[in-house]
């Protein structure tokens, strides 16, 4: 009877010691249904700062950490896609990671389940106006969700680039603390923000279609200022229309000294070959595999794309924009025609947009 007891009481303990290992631990468990081999796991904010990677098995994988607080994680393929998770404590959750043709999905958890059942709710939204209505229900239903920061980046900033107005109005809809969050913090601080007065990019090598490397500082010559068109695969048919619409720019400012080159953020270069494939542009287009690392991204101080940037002929930042409109604008304004040169100087003052 003894060791019947003491057997009982060892194993209760074996028990207690392997539940406090796992306390607090958040645990994920995916499907990925387009063979990728590596999952780089990366923090949407600053409470996630120490990059991982998952490496699937036959398709499927479990990966956990123990999270301080909820933390949201991106999950990036190596195509560039990007997907969102929601991390708590003692959570358990799981994702299916579709092909490019598929719906990701994501469940455990309140966060992940009200992901979730945002994303099915507003599958047909397609307008800025539209993603506005639905962050202001999803708002005033829970306005300490944790998700919001995020929706707030991926429907507002990324994909319908809306105007410093319209992200103010609804952020301020939040919960006082919940407009304290780290990304919303750091969004905010752009609005007033401005770029260094030395912003110039040096030592940059880009790669053409046909697989040359060019270095920028040689593209335009010391005389054209430069117009990059800053875009990647996944951002999709805007990314493609926006960089089709420059045909626009090019005929509008053909006399002005002006050089217009697309890059594309794309790590994946086969991906990037194929999203342009069909395409016949009057520019050159160029890829800088070192992604969201980009010497461009670092110069612009920017974290939106697609986006345009035009450059000094000195290869210095002049103005950063998400708007056709506004580059438009810009460059009537600040670039020469060869008849102006000589009474332009040589750089102007930054601008963001």
């Amino acid at each position: 009877m003894k060791r019947i007891v003491s057997s009982l009481l060892t194993l209760l303990l074996l028990l207690t010691v392997s539940c406090g290992r796992h306390k607090g631990m958040f645990v994920l468990n995916g499907t990925v249904q387009d063979g990728s081999d590596t999952i780089v796991v990366a923090g949407f904010d600053s409470r996630f700062e120490n990059p991982d990677t998952i490496f699937p098995v036959n398709g499927k994988f479990t990966w956990s950490f123990r999270p301080d607080t909820v933390t949201t994680l991106l999950l990036i393929l190596e195509d560039g896609r990007v997907y969102p998770v929601f991390a708590q404590k003692d959570v358990e959750s799981q994702v299916v990671i579709p092909a490019d043709t598929g719906r990701y999905s994501v469940s455990g958890g309140i966060f992940n389940d009200s992901y979730q059942s945002f994303c099915v709710s507003t599958v047909n939204d397609s307008t800025l106006e539209q993603a506005v209505a639905s962050l202001d229900s999803f708002i005033t239903r829970d306005p300490f969700s944790e998700v919001t920061p995020y929706l707030i980046y991926d429907r507002l900033v990324l994909r319908h680039h809306a105007s410093q107005a319209t992200l103010e109005k609804v952020i301020k809809r939040m919960s006082g603390n919940m407009q304290d969050a780290p990304y919303l913090t750091l969004l905010k601080s752009e609005f007033k923000g401005s770029l260094p007065s030395n912003a110039y990019i040096s030592s940059l090598s880009l790669t053409d279609t046909a697989g040359v490397r060019k270095q920028f500082a040689d593209i335009g010559g010391t005389i054209n200022y430069t117009l990059v068109y800053l875009w990647a695969s996944w951002t999709g048919e805007q990314g493609l229309e926006g960089r089709k619409a420059m045909d626009s720019i090019i005929t509008k400012h053909k006399s002005r000294r002006l050089t217009v080159i697309d890059v594309s953020l794309d790590v994946n270069t086969e991906r990037w070959k194929e999203s342009i494939a069909k395409d016949t542009v009057n520019w050159a287009s160029f890829i800088d595999t070192d992604g969201w690392e980009s010497k461009i991204i670092k110069s612009s101080n920017t974290n939106r794309i697609p986006c345009y940037i035009l450059f000094s002929n000195a290869k210095r930042v002049v103005y950063v924009t998400n708007s056709l409109d506004d580059i438009d604008r810009e460059l009537s304004k600040s670039v020469p025609t060869p008849q102006s040169a000589l009474n332009k100087s040589r750089d102007g003052m930054v601008k963001i947009k």
